[in-house]
């Protein structure tokens, strides 16, 4: 691997890099069943998230509208650009979904109904996916701060309305889809504009967040339950990532996270994101440390021990990404990008979790989210910025 990033640094394309780093494409156009969690991870080499698209919350406001897929500034996802982010190298993709604005949960909680164009069109959109053989991870996104997962220290049953309703309704849609189909219960789950809101001590968690932690396992329980009590075969059989509090390290090793009981044996994963170093991919820090290899290894391995090694569960990372920095409107951090891809992918490659590029179709900003890697309109990939 060292060989091949010496060979390619003096392109300046972070995708380059990642197509020809060792995660070789290895999804089957056949039906895939049987696979224990383990299995398919080591399949879903190295994936791309089609963010600030279906997750996106605006649009127009009459509960079923189409529109909140372009409403963040994202181009209709067509077949074409899957087409083009499996020849760029990648075999999975991530489809957040933000599903409250499309339905009636507001007015009957109870026994909502996801409006069946949104569902349409997101079914389209996996079968994009399917038709590239790709495998894809479908999710709840970002209802957790819109009004329908609310993560409080009282909560009235709504919340588990929410999540029951989505995944029945989901499961349902998608109860012919094989295993090349991953669901993830929730993104991110946490007190939503709490001091606590992304980080707390694991050892000893404030009493504010011990509710949510023990409301956060038991919603992941309800998704697995409701996945698995839709009946079909593939359904059974399916791979379930859970994520731990706010999907992040702190939230999943502390004692207080528990796994769901499942079932069907072996189809658990574990969902992580993984921002690190934090400073260097979210924050102001543009230049690359030595320093921070080591602190990417220290963080994974914590985690590859006690969920891999220890637990036999499999972990996934669903969001990670490194942002860009311009200066005089070319890219000023490239090189300390391409130092990060190479410590990161080689430490999540050693320890076998597959990793999920962030891409939020923001290009130029200096704000620590120009996760923009792919320009959808164009059906090429962002090099350079002129």
């Amino acid at each position: 691997m060292k060989q091949i990033f010496t060979s390619f640094k003096k392109s300046t394309s972070l995708i380059a890099i990642l197509a020809l780093s060792g995660m070789t494409f290895n999804a089957s156009a056949e039906k895939l069943s049987g696979n224990t969690a383990s299995e398919i991870t080591a399949m879903m080499t190295t994936g791309w998230n089609l963010g600030n698209t279906f997750d996106a919350t605006n649009g127009s406001n009459n509960g079923y509208a189409l529109d909140a897929e372009t409403s963040w500034g994202q181009p209709e996802t067509t077949q074409e650009m899957i087409t083009a982010v499996r020849k760029a190298g990648f075999n999975t993709i991530r489809i957040p979904v933000s599903w409250g604005k499309h339905s009636n949960f507001k007015e009957d909680p109870e026994n909502f109904t996801i409006s069946e164009e949104w569902m349409a069109r997101v079914k389209e959109v996996v079968d994009y996916c399917y038709n590239e053989d790709l495998f894809v991870i479908l999710n709840i996104h970002h209802d957790n701060n819109s009004g329908n997962i609310i993560y409080t220290l009282k909560d009235d049953g709504t919340s588990e309305y929410f999540i029951r309703g989505v995944w029945r309704q989901i499961a349902e849609a998608f109860k012919d889809y094989d295993q090349h189909l991953v669901f993830e219960i929730m993104n991110e789950p946490r007190l939503v504009g709490t001091s606590y809101e992304w980080y707390f001590n694991p050892d000893a968690p404030p009493a504010q967040v011990i509710p949510a932690l023990e409301m956060l396992n038991k919603f992941n329980q309800i998704g697995v339950d409701e996945i698995r009590g839709n009946g079909s075969a593939e359904n059974k059989d399916r791979v379930i990532m859970c994520p731990g509090y706010a999907a992040c390290k702190e939230g999943c090793m502390t004692s207080y996270f528990q796994m769901p009981t499942d079932e069907t044996p072996n189809r658990l994963a574990l969902s992580l994101h993984a921002y690190r170093p934090y400073d260097l991919c979210l924050g102001s820090v543009s230049t690359w440390k030595d320093s921070y290899s080591s602190e990417i290894k220290a963080y994974f391995k914590d985690v590859y021990e006690k969920f891999i090694a220890g637990m036999g569960i499999p972990v996934i990372i669903g969001e990670e990404s490194c942002s860009a920095r311009f200066k005089r409107n070319v890219y000023s951090n490239q090189e300390d990008r391409l130092k990060w891809v190479e410590a990161y992918y080689s430490v999540i490659k050693e320890y076998g979790m597959p990793a999920v590029l962030w891409d939020n179709n923001v290009f130029k900003s200096n704000a620590g989210e120009a996760h923009g890697h792919f320009n959808r309109e164009e059906l090429t990939w962002y090099d350079r910025p002129f």
